[in-house]
């Protein structure tokens, strides 16, 4: 199972509004998609949401090393400007006082990507999915491979809809 970029998730309030709204995203060819229908009672709802749980692993440690490196290059482009404008300040510790500045750079920058890496949307898609399901709502989710499937996705969803809610 690949890992799509986009997800629409719908819920609705019986099974025959689901089922009929996986009859409208058969016949809409959306392209690059994977529809996914859960019903109450379900609970394989992290595969659903998220099919592959070792990429966010990856994005992780990507977004960390990127952030490390951003903010060690900060950390630099900072010592190297206090150096020419206060001089004083790295007088008594020339080598180790850029090496601290950089340090702290690459401490924030790093934390910075990890909080960026940690996908928190899912986890809070998570909990509304699993609130429905708890409910008695079935839930469409939808996920696209690109903007223009989801653009088409929503639009499907929102014909779907009895009434005006909210489509992520």
């Amino acid at each position: 199972m690949r890992r799509y970029a986009h997800k629409v998730v719908a819920i609705y309030p019986d099974t025959a509004a689901a089922e009929a709204a996986l009859m409208a995203l058969g016949d809409a060819r959306l392209g690059d998609t994977e529809v996914v229908q859960l019903m109450p009672g379900a609970t394989n709802i992290d595969r659903a949401i998220q099919p592959e749980p070792d990429t966010s692993r990856d994005t992780m440690k990507r977004e960390t090393v990127t952030g490390g490196a951003a903010g060690t290059a900060t950390g630099a482009l900072i010592a190297g400007v206090t150096e020419v404008l206060a001089p004083a300040l790295f007088v008594s510790a020339p080598v180790v006082g850029p090496l601290i500045v950089l340090g702290y750079g690459a401490l924030i920058g790093g934390i910075a990507g990890a909080v960026r890496g940690l996908r928190l949307r899912e986890d809070v898609l998570k909990g509304l999915v699993r609130n429905a399901l708890k409910a008695g709502y079935p839930v469409v989710i939808i996920h696209a491979a690109s903007d223009e499937a989801q653009r088409k996705a929503k639009a499907v969803v929102g014909n779907t809809l009895a009434e005006q809610t909210a489509v992520i």
